[in-house]
This record gives structure tokens, sequence and C-alpha cells, in this order.
């Protein structure tokens, strides 16, 4: 596999994971009981291919989320959690094709997005006490969702900290979709209806893990708005 579609895959996969979370959260009792909820989650993510001038196989790909964030524990046996949080997740890829992996709860200050979506920003340093309780993504009624990609919380293994100053910068066009979805076991029944937006954008910046300049394959900036209809609560053998 090409480096650009490894990228493009793991961003993809982050990218789905922000729009696909929901239903397997609250199925598994991630923090909401019954009741009626409404919530909105705003992000952006890029990816950056070759590295100009260096290594072919060098690049990373960053994706930011600010809302109601999921996080699976590093206990394959443990309770989700869910929190109203900003957190980066940051994937470095080396030379030889490994890839490391971090997420990280940052100061809500240091990421900004626009109305329109046509601009964003993300200015921060991630350090060790930044990493994420689990493996975090956002959470919204997307139907059809995926696992976690990347198991555990995981950023330690980064050369942290790690300086952060990406922008976004729209293509003057935004597409937007509306999911329904619904869920039921036994007398445990979820609905929800989402409005999603996104605009394809240009996406410049630094990274201080890896020098060089390195040339952008995919960036979006995105947001949801998310209604819930939770009735009854999941038995065991639902979960």
């Amino acid at each position: 596999m090409t480096l650009v579609r490894k990228i493009a895959l793991v961003v993809s996969i982050v990218f789905c994971c922000s729009l696909a979370l929901a239903a397997a959260v609250v199925a598994s009792g991630g923090g909401f009981g019954p009741g009626v909820y409404a919530f909105k989650n705003k992000g952006a993510t890029a990816a950056f291919g070759t590295l100009k001038g260096g290594p072919p196989s060098q690049g990373f790909s960053v994706s930011v989320d600010q809302g109601l964030n999921s996080f699976r524990p590093r206990d394959p046996n443990g309770p989700r959690t869910v929190v109203n949080s900003t957190i980066v997740n940051l994937s470095l890829f080396d030379d030889l094709g490994n890839v490391t992996f971090g997420c990280f709860i940052i100061n809500p200050s240091d990421f900004s997005i626009s109305k329109d979506l046509q601009a964003a920003r993300v200015h921060t340093t991630l350090t060790a006490d930044e990493v994420c309780p689990g493996s975090g993504a956002p959470v919204t009624g997307k139907s059809g969702a995926i696992p976690f990609s990347v198991s555990g919380g995981g950023g330690t293994a980064l050369p942290l900290p790690i300086s952060l100053d990406m922008t976004w910068t729209g293509l003057g066009v935004t597409s937007s979709s509306t999911d329904r979805t619904t869920y039921q076991c036994l007398d445990y029944n979820t609905q929800f209806t989402s409005l999603y937006k996104s605009s394809n954008a240009n996406a410049s910046g630094t990274m201080s893990a890896i020098a060089g300049s390195f040339k952008p394959t995919q960036a979006v900036v995105s947001s949801s708005d998310t209604k819930a209809n939770i009735k009854g609560t999941p038995q065991p053998a639902c979960l």
C-alpha cells in the first residue's frame, strides 16, 4: 500500500469514526441514560504525505474534534465514558511504514472553527499530561458504527511534547446530509437524527515531531448536529 493510500485510509477511518460512533456508544451504555438529548460537534482533519526533499514515505495525519467525545478505556472490560471536550488524534508514519498514534485532550481555546466551515485552526502543544484516558472519537448519530481504529489511548510513544499549528482554508463549497438511526434490543430503544456538514479544504502548518515540509493529501472541516431519544436501559444480553 502506498503512503498516500495509507494516510488516506487512516484519515478516512478517523473521519468515519467522527460520523459513526453514537450507535455503538449508546448501545454499550456509554454514558447515556433514558431521555432526550441534543448535541453538536465540529472538527477538522488533514493528512500530509511525502516529505519534500526527504524520505518518500514519511507523513502524518491529524484530526481535531470539539464537542461530545467518547473514550474507550485501555481495559477492554471497562466502561466507555462520554465527555464534552476537545481532542486531537495524531498519527505519525515513518519511512518503514510504521505508525505511531496518540490521542490528546487539549484546551478548547486552542482550536477555532468558523460557522461556515471555511476556516479552522489548531494551535497547541501536545504533552503527556494531555493523553486521553482511552481511544477517543466524537459521538454522533451516524449509522453503521465502526470500531475504534487503535486500541488504548496511546500517545506516550510519540516524541512529546509536540507543537502543532495547523490551519484549514475551505474551498468555498459546503455539503450537507441527514442521517436517521434506530436501535432496539428488548425494551431498550434509541433514535438519532443528525445533520452533517462538511467542506473540503486546503491545510498547512507545522508539526514539530517531523522536520521539513509536507504536501497535504486530504483536508476536511466538518460539523454535526444530533438529536437523540433514548428509552429503557440496555440489558447485558444486548451488549
